[in-house]
């Protein structure tokens, strides 16, 4: 594997070949989708359903745009999905990314009774699906009378009590980790002159922690942005629906065909593909954190 051969006039390594092209074909199988969703609203629907499947878009000059034109149109209300994503997304980075900052450096910097236990559940609760808690939590929405209106799904992340997939919990170990790798005696330094506990953690810990709690806000967003099934479960008012409801719902009251829902598709991608690209250098430095220290 070790061996060298010349290639475009270079020598290289069989095994960075065989890895390439093996990244590669993963690579293929995880952009495959987006490009036949792409491809799909960009022709008409007896060619997009075809088989074999039409991975790639027709030429620029073969580009139906109809669709996407009746996304833009006031006939469908896809920016009001839109916006409410954003609305939603938003306010649940926020009141997760501060719950999970927070709690991640207590845990992971001062001493309180009980504290192995309420982390070890914690931890559990990365492992309890949506799907178990949310009969307890639509009764909560319920009896607060927040139900069909976007705090239903947001409220709990303002309280630090849920958010969508792992996020939540993975946040607050995720920044325990960080926490854990700056030495105590930069809080034992700070305490000599002076800074008390919330003051080291706004004017030393949050600026050190910056790319990580970006990090943590990209990801949080991301599993919000996508959520569908709290949405469905504490909304059902059309003009109130998040994106992933609201393309499901094009359908039924607008009549529209599959293609205009594949339309809807790529649009909704875009805005969670910029801030990912936009931060990804933030997620592969967490990732490196979370495992220095445990």
């Amino acid at each position: 594997m070790n061996k060298k051969i010349t290639l475009f006039g270079k020598k290289i390594k069989i095994s960075t070949i065989l890895l390439t092209i093996i990244m590669l074909i993963l690579a293929f199988l995880v952009i495959a989708p987006f490009l036949w969703v792409f491809s799909a609203s960009l022709r008409p629907y007896s060619e997009a359903t075809s088989l074999p499947p039409k991975w790639l878009p027709p030429r620029f000059s073969q580009w139906n745009l109809k669709y996407f034109q009746k996304l833009f149109s006031k006939s469908i209300p896809f920016f009001t999905f839109m916006f409410n994503s954003l609305k939603m997304s938003t306010v649940i980075t926020l009141g997760m990314v501060f719950h999970g900052t927070l709690a991640g450096y207590a845990y992971a910097k001062f001493e309180f009774p009980g504290k192995k236990i309420m982390f070890a559940l914690m931890m559990v609760a990365m492992m309890v699906p949506v799907q178990v808690t949310i009969v307890a939590l639509f009764k909560i929405m319920t009896i607060l009378k927040v139900t069909n209106t976007s705090w239903a799904v947001t409220l709990p992340s303002i309280f630090g009590a849920s958010c969508p997939g792992l996020a939540g919990a993975f946040g607050i170990f995720m920044m325990r980790q960080f926490f854990l790798s700056i030495p105590r005696e930069m809080n034992e330094a700070a305490a000599i002159d002076g800074a008390g506990p919330i003051r080291t953690f706004i004017t030393i810990m949050v600026p050190m922690a910056k790319s990580m709690i970006a990090s943590l806000a990209i990801i949080v967003f991301t599993f919000s942005w996508n959520d569908y099934f709290t949405t469905f479960i504490m909304i059902n008012k059309t003009e109130r629906l998040s994106l992933p409801v609201g393309i499901l719902s094009i359908k039924q009251p607008y009549a529209t065909g599959d293609n205009v829902v594949f339309a809807a598709v790529v649009l909704s991608i875009i805005p969670v593909l910029l801030v990912f690209l936009i931060g990804q250098k933030w997620i592969i430095k967490s990732m490196t954190h979370v495992g220095v220290k445990g």
